[in-house]
């Protein structure tokens, strides 16, 4: 009886601190040097934020251009909120997000 206590008390407390993959990718994507050169943001709308306050880093953005739809973009089949891209060096970054390097899926 106490075994199974334990087990299922240590299995509360991992799902409680563990970390989803999604947040996980974020985190890692957002303080990545490549993310940073490709002026990556993991929602578009920052980008055209940053777009209607005049910043530079973002005077490419389109409305409506976000990672889901670039050509670059290869949606995860396990977790389908993010994605590989090519430009990013195949690492993960969101559907919703955005960089330099868009490119309109055609």
């Amino acid at each position: 009886m106490l075994y199974t206590w334990a087990v299922l008390r240590v299995a509360e407390v991992f799902a409680k601190t563990a970390m989803p993959k999604s947040e996980k990718i974020k985190k890692k994507m957002i303080n990545d040097k490549t993310a940073k050169r490709l002026k990556y943001v993991a929602d578009a709308k920052d980008a055209a934020k940053g777009k209607a306050a005049g910043n530079k880093d973002y005077k490419k953005y389109t409305d409506g251009a976000n990672c889901n739809n670039c050509k670059f973009f290869k949606a995860d089949k396990g977790e389908p909120a993010w994605g590989k891209c090519t430009m990013a060096a195949n690492r993960y970054v969101s559907k919703d997000g955005w960089c330099k390097s868009y490119r309109a899926n055609k």
